[in-house]
């Protein structure tokens, strides 16, 4: 340490690092080539960890070395990472403060620009993504999620056996799946070794999964099944207050979900309506053995009760049963296979929510990439670890 002194106002306490005198010679920082002479010195800035109550900065004259091979190449600093513009300590708080808090608070609290600090979550969580092990990945989900309000959809790519989120890109058609297969190799995968995903219907995905996965085998994921006959019984109550009137408050709430999730009083309401209305009982009753699909001990058991249910809804006089029987029928196959290892959505619901955590944390991101980084970091269970400074070496 050559000087310290407080400038501005308010002050900041600048600390300055300089070289010692006499002729000094460096490692060229691409090609390694050593006896590099120094060509000249540029001053650097560094944010460094505030200093009691002072904003803090670390300046030098930094060596530009000449190399034979490579040319002028700036020297590496054992306190800071290239390009940064913080020093390593400043890092390893930062993103410290960061896997507790909002981005945008850490940024009010460290006194910089949350744009800057996006820039030190990016680069480690990158590195750490990198370095991440698919090579047994073989049971996936996919499922779109929103990322901010509107019609602004990433499709996520989930290892059902881990529960860890493994890609994520923005969009929700079959070149996700392309853009996910090439990640895959990238990660040390086989797109050939995946033998199932859990999805919906969506016919992009289904596309992506065919022409990328060759050997996959699609299970439609049962939460889609079940939200699908929740839009069929919405459409039956809308039919019934067309034909007959408003009906009841809180009749919609009454009538959605699975009826041990509903208070006392809506399970009541649910119930009083279904007597009411005819065509809401027959609805209900739809529904809900069509989730006692998943409750049996074999495939051959479940595909029967799913051909009768089928056949009931066919028969039940009601526009939106009777199209979703005709979808389930198109995609039975993929619908039993969940019997083939009890594939459920449970991977699934639990990335949203940590996805929801995620975007709670990115509060104030501003592209794709920002929400990308904090997505993996909480969804993917990943440990990003920052460098720590090296001792100085003995010119400085």
């Amino acid at each position: 340490m050559s000087e310290s002194r407080f400038e501005g106002n308010p002050k900041r306490l600048i600390l300055t690092v300089d070289l010692e005198q006499g002729p000094h010679q460096f490692d060229c920082p691409d090609c390694s080539t050593s006896g590099c002479s120094v060509h000249d010195r540029r001053e650097r800035t560094w944010r460094h960890l505030n200093f009691w109550q002072y904003e803090t900065e670390l300046t030098a004259k930094v060596p530009r070395i000449k190399c034979s091979e490579c040319g002028v190449r700036q020297v590496a600093v054992p306190w800071a990472r290239e390009g940064s513009g913080f020093t390593l300590m400043f890092e390893a708080m930062a993103m410290r403060l960061i896997s507790e808090m909002p981005v945008s608070a850490v940024a009010e609290l460290m006194g910089e620009h949350d744009t800057r600090l996006w820039r030190i979550i990016n680069h480690y969580v990158s590195i750490a993504h990198r370095q991440s092990d698919w090579s047994q990945v073989t049971h996936i989900a996919v499922d779109e999620t929103s990322r901010k309000k509107g019609h602004s959809y990433v499709t996520n790519f989930i290892d059902t056996k881990t529960g860890k989120l493994l890609f994520l890109t923005v969009g929700k058609d079959a070149n996700c799946v392309r853009a996910f297969a090439e990640a895959l190799r990238e990660h040390g995968g086989d797109p050939a070794n995946i033998r199932e995903v859990a999805m919906d219907m969506s016919p992009a995905f289904q596309k992506g999964v065919r022409e990328y996965l060759p050997n996959a085998k699609p299970v439609f994921d049962r939460f889609h099944v079940m939200m699908m006959a929740g839009e069929a019984l919405d459409a039956v109550r809308k039919e019934v207050i067309r034909q007959e009137g408003p009906l009841e408050k809180g009749a919609l709430w009454a009538l959605r979900g699975n009826a041990g999730r509903l208070s006392v009083e809506r399970q009541s309401l649910r119930e009083r309506l279904c007597r009411q209305y005819g065509k809401l009982g027959r609805a209900m009753g739809l529904r809900e053995h069509l989730q006692d699909l998943w409750k049996y001990a074999s495939r051959e058991l479940a595909g029967e009760h799913l051909d009768a249910w089928m056949s009931w809804a066919r028969r039940c006089r009601m526009s939106p049963f009777k199209r979703l029987a005709k979808t389930l029928r198109k995609y039975r196959e993929g619908i039993l296979d969940y019997y083939l290892n009890w594939t459920t959505s449970a991977a699934i619901e639990s990335v949203n929510g940590r996805l929801q955590l995620a975007r709670k944390r990115a509060r104030g991101y501003r592209n794709p990439d920002n929400f990308r980084s904090i997505a993996y970091w909480i969804a993917g269970d990943l440990e990003p670890t920052t460098q720590l400074p090296s001792p100085l070496p003995a010119h400085f």
